[in-house]
C-alpha cells in the first residue's frame, strides 16, 4: 500500500527562516519539495558540502574495509578532529601508492639482474674505462644451441627454456659486433642494491599500511562527521528549496508529511507561530511515496524500488510482486534440499553471521527476511517436487508412492491425463495466465479510477473476453458446463467484448464525433486486437521458463549425484565421491539460484508491469531530518 500524504505549505519571515528549519529538522517528518522556480544551479556552498560528504564517505567505506567491520556494527564517535583522519587518509594512501611504485619497480629489478647473479661493479667500470665492453644476451636454448654454442665458456646461467651469456669488445679492434646478436639493457644498480632497495620500500610499505591501519580505527569519528555533513548538505539544500514573496521578505516552503502525522506537524507549526496551510493532493501534484505493507510485503519493497516507486495515484505492486516472486522463485529451484540451504543462510544473515561471506555477505546483506522467507516456500515446492538435492524422494522410497502424499509427489511429477505434457509445464503456463489476467484487472481498475470508465470500455472488453474464456474454459475442462452451455457462453462473452472493443472502444474520447467513431473505433479495435493477440501469447510462453529452470536444476544435480555414485566405494572412492557432491551441488545451487532470482523478478518487471499498466516514475519519501 501507499501512505496517504498531506501537502503542508507555509510563509515563513525571511529573518526567521534558518531558525524555522533548524527546528524543522529535529521535527524529521517533512519532506520538502523543490519549488517550481528554484534555480537548477545550486550555490557553491551546496556543491562543496557535497564534494566534502563524498569524499568522507569514501573514507569511512575505506576505514569499514580495512577493520573488516560491517557499517551498522561502527559506534558513533566524535566528529571533532574527524578531519584530520579523513587528511591523513589522503596522505597515507598517496604515499602508500608511490612506494607501491616503488616495489613494483624494484622487483621488476631484481627479477631481471637473479639470472647474472652477484658482481662487482667496480670491475665492470674498469673494463669500461679500458675501453673494453660487455653486452648481456638471452637466447632461447634451442637458439643458442644452434648459433652460440661457440660463447658457451661466456654463459653465466640458464634455466629451462633460456640461455644467458656475455660478450665482450674492445675499441679499435675487430671483435663480436654487438649488433649481430640480440642484447639486453640490464638497471643501473647491481643484484646487491636492488635487493637491498627492494627490503627497504618493501618495509616502509608495510609501516605505511600498519600506520593506516591504527588510523581507521577512527572510523566512528568519521562516521559523525559524515552525519554531520549530510545534515549541513541538506539544512543548505533546504535553504534553496523555496520561493521567495513580498520582496523577498517571505520564503514560501511546500512539502509533504503522511497523514498519521498531522497533529504533529500541525502542533509543532502552532508552536512555530507562522502562517501555514495542510491540505490533500491533487491529481498535477508530484506526491512523495512512502510504503506502508505488512511484515511479508514490506520485505519485497527493496525489489519494487529496483524498478521505481509507484505513482501517488498508481497501485502498489509490492503485495501482488511479494507471493509470486516468492512463487516463481521457489518453481525455479524446486529443490528441497536447497531451500534448506536457503533457509539457513538467510537465518544466519538475519543473525549477523554471514557478514564475512566472500561476496554474498556484502551483496545479501540485510536480506536474511527475504531470503529466509524464499528458502521456506522453496522447501515446500520442492517437497512436492519430489526432489531433495537431486534424488527423488518417491524412486528412492523416502515417501512411499501409495501415500497420499507419495501420488500427488507420482502427479505432480508426470504427464497431464491422456497428453503427452507435463503437469509442471502446464502448471507454470497456468500461473503466467492467471498472472496476466490479474495484471489486466489491476490496469482496468487503476485507469478507470484515473480516466473514468467510458475511456475505459475497450479494456474492461478484453478483461471480459479473456477471463471469461479462461473461467469458461477451465469449467468446462472441470465438466461443469457441456459442449452446448459452452459454446453458448463463448459467443455471449465474445459478442459483448467486442461491441467494448471495437464499438464503444473510444466513446470517451470522440463524443462529440460520431461520424469519426463509426470509421475510427473499428480500425483502433482491430490495431489493438494485433498488439494483444501477439504481446499475450509471447507473454505468456515466456512463464515455460520458470518450469525449464527447474528442470534444470533437477537434473544437473542428478547428474552429479550419478557421477558421484559412479566412483563410490568402500576403500578411497567415497571421498571423492563426497568432493563431487558438496562441489556439484554448491555449484548447481548458485547457478540455480541466480536464475530463480533474475527470472522471476523479469516476469514480474516486465509481463506483469507491462500488462498491468505500471510505470514506476513515483519518487522515494525523503525526510528532512537528522542523521544520527
Amino acid at each position: 500500500m501507499i501512505q496517504k500524504m498531506k501537502k503542508l505549505t507555509f510563509l515563513v519571515y525571511h529573518k526567521e527562516y534558518d531558525q524555522f528549519l533548524t527546528e524543522l529538522q529535529k521535527l524529521g517528518v517533512v519532506h520538502i519539495q523543490p519549488s517550481d522556480d528554484q534555480t537548477e544551479a545550486m550555490p557553491s556552498e551546496v556543491s562543496d558540502l557535497q564534494s566534502q560528504l563524498q569524499h568522507v564517505t569514501e573514507v569511512k567505506q575505506s576505514f569499514t574495509e580495512l577493520l573488516m567491520r560491517e557499517p551498522d556494527t561502527i559506534q558513533l564517535g566524535n566528529e571533532l578532529g574527524a578531519e584530520q583522519y579523513v587528511k591523513k587518509e589522503d596522505e597515507l594512501k598517496d604515499a602508500i601508492a608511490n612506494v607501491e611504485k616503488e616495489v613494483a619497480r624494484y622487483t621488476k629489478d631484481v627479477e631481471a639482474l637473479q639470472p647474472w647473479g652477484h658482481y662487482d661493479k667496480s670491475q665492470l667500470d674498469r673494463l669500461s674505462n679500458n675501453g673494453v665492453q660487455m653486452y648481456h644476451h638471452i637466447v632461447s636454448a634451442g637458439a643458442f644451441k644452434k648459433f652460440y654454442a661457440d660463447f658457451e665458456p661466456n654463459v653465466v646461467s640458464r634455466d629451462k627454456k633460456s640461455v644467458y651469456f656475455v660478450t665482450f669488445s674492445q675499441d679499435g679492434e675487430d671483435g663480436i659486433a654487438p649488433a649481430d646478436i640480440p642484447t639486453v639493457t640490464l638497471p643501473e644498480e647491481s643484484l646487491a642494491e636492488a635487493q637491498q632497495l627492494l627490503a627497504n620500500h618493501t618495509a616502509e610499505l608495510e609501516r605505511l599500511k600498519a600506520e593506516r591501519l591504527v588510523n581507521a580505527e577512527h572510523v566512528g569519528d568519521v562516521l559523525a562527521l559524515e552525519n554531520s555533513l549530510r545534515n549541513k548538505l541538506e539544512y543548505a539544500t533546504a535553504q534553496y528549496a523555496n520561493a521567495s514573496a513580498a520582496d523577498g521578505k517571505v520564503q514560501v516552503v511546500e512539502g509533504w508529511f503522511p497523514v498519521e502525522k498531522e497533529s504533529e506537524v500541525a502542533g509543532f507549526l502552532k508552536k512555530a507561530d507562522t502562517y501555514y496551510d495542510i491540505r490533500t493532493p491533487e491529481a498535477t501534484d508530484n506526491v512523495p511515496i512512502q510504503f506502508k505493507n505488512n511484515s511479508y510485503a514490506k520485505m519485497f519493497e527493496r525489489l519494487t524500488k529496483m524498478y521505481g516507486f509507484p505513482s501517488y495515484d498508481e497501485f502498489d505492486p509490492t503485495p501482488i510482486l511479494a507471493p509470486f516472486f516468492t512463487l516463481f522463485f521457489a518453481i525455479c529451484m524446486g529443490d528441497a534440499g536447497y531451500g534448506l540451504l536457503i533457509t539457513l543462510y538467510g537465518l544466519l544473515d538475519m543473525a549477523g553471521k554471514t557478514k564475512k561471506v566472500p561476496i554474498l555477505g556484502e551483496m545479501l546483506s540485510g536480506c536474511g527476511s527475504m531470503i529466509t522467507a524464499l528458502g521456506v516456500a522453496t522447501i515446500v515446492v520442492g517437497f512436492f517436487f519430489g526432489t531433495f538435492f537431486g534424488v527423488n524422494i518417491v524412486e528412492a522410497g523416502w515417501i512411499p508412492e501409495t501415500t497420499a502424499i507419495g501420488k500427488v509427489i507420482a502427479w505432480l511429477q508426470g504427464d497431464v491425463p491422456g497428453t503427452s505434457y507435463s503437469v509442471q509445464m502446464v502448471g507454470a503456463m497456468c500461473i503466467g495466465v492467471f498472472h496476466i489476467c490479474l495484471a489486466l484487472v489491476v490496469k482496468a481498475v487503476l485507469f478507470t479510477k484515473k480516466e473514468g470508465f467510458k475511456s475505459q470500455i475497450a479494456t474492461w472488453g478484453w478483461v471480459l473476453l479473456i477471463i471469461g474464456g479462461v473461467i469458461s474454459g477451465v469449467l468446462a475442462l472441470a465438466g461443469a458446463l457441456n459442449e452446448q452451455q459452452f459454446t453458448v457462453a463463448i459467443i455471449a462473452i465474445g459478442a459483448v467484448a467486442a461491441i467494448a472493443i471495437y464499438i464503444l472502444n473510444n466513446v470517451g474520447r470522440l463524443k462529440n464525433s460520431p461520424i469519426k467513431g463509426i470509421i475510427i473505433n473499428p480500425l483502433a479495435g482491430l490495431y489493438d486486437t494485433y498488439n494483444m493477440a501477439s504481446g499475450l501469447m509471447g507473454d505468456i510462453l515466456s512463464y515455460i521458463r520458470i518450469y525449464a529452470l527447474c528442470l534444470a536444476g533437477g537434473m544437473l544435480g542428478s547428474a552429479f549425484n550419478m557421477i558421484g555414485d559412479m566412483v563410490w566405494n568402500p576403500t578411497y572412492g567415497w571421498f571423492f565421491a563426497i568432493i563431487i557432491y558438496v562441489i556439484g551441488h554448491l555449484f548447481n545451487l548458485l547457478m540455480s539460484a541466480i536464475s530463480a532470482f533474475v527470472h522471476p523478478l523479469r516476469l514480474n518487471f516486465v509481463e506483469y508491469f507491462k500488462n498491468a499498466g505500471y510505470e514506476g516514475k513515483g519518487v522515494g519519501y525523503k525526510p528532512f531530518e537528522i542523521k544520527k
